[in-house]
């Protein structure tokens, strides 16, 4: 077996084989299920030639046979890299190709994209779900992986038009569940599996899960997407562990507030991914879970999380912008000189550095650098954030260098989304920034075309455009058309200049303003959405809306009609007409 998280996973099948290690929508296991399982997955990967350093995909949703092989693969020695099977099919194929994989496990009844020179597709077999039968056959010896032998890939959006592979090897993998486990919680606590699959806080919920011995709580896709049922969830499962995105916590911060779901047995919660604000509705939650604790993770995935802090005291002492903290030990911070007062960019050097981008030397050249810190010469990341250090050593975060953007917690590269834009005929120009509506928390991804010459293109054509390739996060929520793009003196597109969006920008239509439900059920569509008129008969996801942001209207139409629909109740038919028609409905029963 190979590395320490491998290990620690074995000895915690020996010590407790009866104990829960997974529920899944498809089923459960047991530890030693868990154990025996993998061992056999990893036996049949080691026959196909599987070796350290080699690369396999594993394209499964959420389930027993997606842990199963995460596991295996590590056991084999090999490296794994998540594929969401929900993506769409020409990034999935970007990721066969781009990952450089020697071996694809793939769930039967998916896609299995054909990639010249790609990896050899294996199904997974019927023993890495609840139902198969474990052959017990003697597993191989495999050769045991080293330090920087990679553990696992991960992709994020690129500057370039592509996603990138990032490698990471088994000492940032073993730092960051050693120092997980000890920041927070060595209990074998109860964890949901929230996060997106492939992500790194995946690889961090799943194996610090296993790693001290926890289960870990699987929702299906549906139910991820839907926010109230996700907090229902963690009370009724008795949720001890959650891992979030700061956005996704004010939601169900906010839920709690109004619905009064409170998840009981909450011990510890750890926010990645974006900027931390601390929100009425947070303090107001963890008041109410006084037991538990809040972490706040920074770390770009090139490192996965470097610094953290844990807010200390009462919520009601907690500032509204709490710092990213101190390094992980192992890790080391430099905040390189800056023309700006306010800080300077941070670089960060350590154990839990990537080797970089996969087969990209000239990406990695840019970004992972020799730096001198602290009179030595080291190599470190430049994260391109903007960070200021206090007076007790503890970093705040400033904001980006460059034009990189968070959007839910992910991490979004304009140039990405631009280039695929461009990809469409009608589209001679573009930008891609960020934007907050004047009323809302939740950042929104606007693109800013100019149409080529004999073209009409509208905002719906172009936004269905982005989606045939790019995953939800990616497409733009706003879609605005102009003559051209404004100018900087140095003739690059000056992105502060562009224009925030309005009605007219997405072609909507306006509703008629009765004074009735109908209205008042579009008003609030307008503040969470940024858009001045809200047509009764248009999909709230067509019109820019997600899960978060229907939690976030679920909440204020509760406030506003003292009535409750659910989220899964506005998402069956997410229109205006629709939601006015359910409260006035259920006001009058």
């Amino acid at each position: 077996m190979s590395g320490r998280v491998v290990d620690s996973i074995a000895a915690q099948a020996r010590r407790r084989p009866r104990a829960a290690a997974l529920v899944a929508p498809d089923g459960g296991l047991d530890y030693s299920g868990l154990d025996s399982r993998s061992a056999e997955l990893a036996a049949h990967l080691l026959r196909q030639g599987v070796r350290p350093g080699d690369v396999v995909l594993i394209q499964a949703s959420r389930g027993v046979a997606l842990g199963m092989a995460v596991l295996a693969v590590l056991r084999a020695g090999g490296a794994f890299c998540v594929v969401d099977p929900q993506y769409p099919v020409d990034r999935i194929e970007h990721m066969w190709h781009r990952s450089r994989a020697r071996f694809a496990l793939v769930e039967p009844g998916l896609h299995t994209p054909d990639v010249p020179h790609g990896p050899l597709a294996l199904p997974l077999p019927s023993y890495a779900t609840s139902s198969g039968t474990v052959r017990n056959e003697p597993m191989p010896a495999p050769p045991k992986p080293g330090a920087e032998d990679p553990a696992y890939l991960v992709f994020t959006s690129g500057s370039t038009g592509g996603p990138k592979a990032i490698s990471m090897p088994h000492r940032s993998l073993d730092n960051l569940i050693e120092w997980t486990l000890a920041s927070t919680s060595r209990e074998p606590l109860r964890t949901l599996a929230f996060a997106p699959l492939g992500f790194d806080v995946f690889v961090q919920e799943v194996l610090t899960t296993w790693s001290s011995g926890g289960c870990l709580y699987a929702p299906s896709d549906a139910e991820r997407v839907d926010l109230q049922r996700v907090w229902e969830m963690c009370r009724d499962r008795e949720i001890q562990r959650l891992f979030l995105p700061p956005v996704a916590l004010r939601r169900l911060a906010e839920l709690t507030g109004e619905f009064g779901i409170l998840p009981g047995a909450l011990r510890e919660v750890a926010v990645a991914g974006e900027a931390l604000r601390i929100t009425p509705a947070i303090r107001d939650l963890f008041h109410r879970l006084p037991a538990a604790r809040l972490h706040n993770h920074y770390g770009p995935a090139e490192t996965h999380v470097a610094l953290a802090h844990t807010l200390p005291g009462p919520p009601q002492s907690w500032p509204d912008l709490p710092p990213i903290g101190r390094p992980l030990p192992g890790m080391t911070a430099h905040v390189a000189p800056s023309a700006s007062a306010e800080g300077g960019e941070l670089l960060l050097a350590g154990v839990g550095l990537a080797h970089g981008y996969v087969h990209d030397p000239r990406q990695t050249a840019e970004r992972f650098r020799s730096t001198w810190i602290d009179g030595r010469s080291v190599r470190a990341y430049r994260t391109g954030d903007l960070v200021r250090e206090r007076s007790d050593g503890v970093l705040e975060y400033l904001g980006r260098a460059d034009d990189q953007l968070k959007i839910r917690g992910y991490r979004v590269e304009p140039g990405e989304v631009e280039a695929t834009l461009l990809r469409h005929p009608a589209v001679r120009e573009c930008a891609v920034t960020a934007w907050t509506p004047p009323h809302g928390e939740e950042h929104w991804l606007v693109a800013h075309a100019v149409a080529a010459p004999g073209h009409t293109p509208d905002a719906d054509e172009l936004r269905s455009h982005c989606a045939e390739s790019l995953p939800a996060y990616m497409v733009p929520q706003h879609v605005m058309f102009s003559s051209g793009l404004p100018l900087s003196p140095n003739g690059k597109i000056d992105r502060r200049r562009l224009p925030a969006p309005d009605a007219a920008a997405d072609n909507v239509a306006v509703l008629p303003d009765r004074g009735d439900v109908r209205s008042a059920v579009a008003a609030i569509w307008s503040t969470v959405l940024g858009i001045a008129d809200i047509p009764s008969d248009r999909h709230f996801m067509d019109l820019g809306g997600t899960s978060l942001s229907a939690a976030l209207v679920v909440t204020r139409l509760h406030r506003r009609f003292h009535v409750q629909v659910s989220v899964q109740e506005f998402l069956y038919e997410p229109t205006v007409d629709a939601v006015a028609a359910l409260i006035t409905e259920r006001a009058a029963a």
